[in-house]
């Protein structure tokens, strides 16, 4: 029997971009202990969660990903505002939005979702929206301080990333979270800029 990889394929946020959303993090963190919030250094947008995967399947999985991704192109995407779902008032997880470039993202885990359906995975039956996950609630209840600190960012411009590549994510979990490491990666076709 193979080993399992616990994996998910990713746009991660590069550490000189994540800057703002930081901030804002370390903000909403003082408003209580009731977020298991993200390490800065794991802030990723998840296109497609993978689970414990065997690593021939995964392997045969990134192969028809990469092949699927041939003909994206790089583009900026800008971070903007933070909220929570399923809502402020009733937070399970708090999000920074994407405003520009969340077609692209939207385009890009299509097309990791239909290589991944063709390798045995089942489609998401929510539809994709792009988001940065900053923190999970523990135990989800109304929480004015969370919510309030949440409004004061709704409309906050957070800053621009370059995605110019998609990776295949291993998390292991520790006692102190998740360690994310890259395993593969494909370079997406650079604009004529």
């Amino acid at each position: 029997m193979s080993d399992l990889i616990r994996s998910f394929i990713a746009v991660k946020i590069p550490a000189d971009a994540a800057d703002r959303i930081r901030a804002a993090q370390q903000q909403l963190r003082a408003t209580g202990p009731d977020v298991k919030w993200v390490d800065p250094d794991n802030l990723h947008i998840t296109l497609k969660f993978l689970g414990d995967v065997e690593r021939p399947r995964l392997d045969s999985l990134w192969q028809s990903t990469a092949e699927g991704l041939n003909g994206a192109t790089a583009f900026t995407m800008r971070f903007h505002g933070v909220g929570a779902f399923p809502d402020p008032d009733r937070p399970r997880v708090v999000w920074v939005g994407i405003a520009g470039g969340a077609e692209e993202l939207r385009e890009l885990a299509a097309g990791v979702e239909g290589a991944c359906e063709r390798h045995g995975f089942e489609r998401e039956k929510r539809p994709f929206r792009a988001h940065v996950t900053l923190g999970r609630v523990r135990r989800p209840a109304p929480n004015p301080a969370l919510a309030a600190a949440m409004a004061d960012h709704a409309q906050t411009d957070l800053g621009e990333a370059y995605v110019d590549r998609v990776l295949l994510m291993r998390s292991e979990l520790t006692r102190t979270g998740a360690v994310h490491s890259m395993l593969q990666q494909v370079l997406l076709h650079q604009g004529d800029s």
